[in-house]
């Protein structure tokens, strides 16, 4: 069994953000060219909201975002112009909770990820469920 019990020692650390000042465009973009499924929006080192590409291509449906327009404003409105696009943070983990808690908490609520912060609510990074699956595959690997 691994030495690891705390989501410190299993969370990305330095995850890709945005800031509440960036335009939605970039927020796209960079999900998609880094291939990820959500964005913590940032407003300094406070995290205010997480950006998903389901939020993202909830608007594209509706018409109130447009990923491929190049022209107009819609893609360079900035994301603190839609606001509710953010998905509210609910859930966090501080760096000293248990691996243990995390995988209960995300399993409770269905998350995919979950912002670790300090008690100030500034981000010091993420945890996924890709962590965690690393982290049990280590596990298992060796029993």
């Amino acid at each position: 069994m691994p030495n690891i019990n705390k989501v410190v020692e299993i969370m990305t650390k330095s995850p890709f953000y945005v800031e509440i000042e960036d335009t939605v465009r970039k927020a796209d973009d960079m999900m998609k060219e880094e291939k990820v499924n959500q964005l913590p929006v940032l407003e300094g080192a406070k995290i205010v909201g997480m950006l998903t590409d389901r939020k993202l291509m909830e608007y594209t449906l509706r018409d109130i975002y447009d990923s491929g327009q190049t022209y107009g404003e819609a893609g360079f409105n900035k994301i603190i112009d839609y606001e509710q696009i953010m998905v509210p943070i609910t859930h966090v983990l501080y760096p000293e909770d248990s691996i243990a808690k995390a995988v209960k908490l995300m399993a409770k609520y269905k998350l995919d990820c979950v912002p670790v912060v300090d008690w100030e609510m500034n981000l010091l990074g993420l945890l996924t469920f890709t962590d965690v699956l690393l982290y049990m595959h280590k596990f298992f690997s060796e029993e």
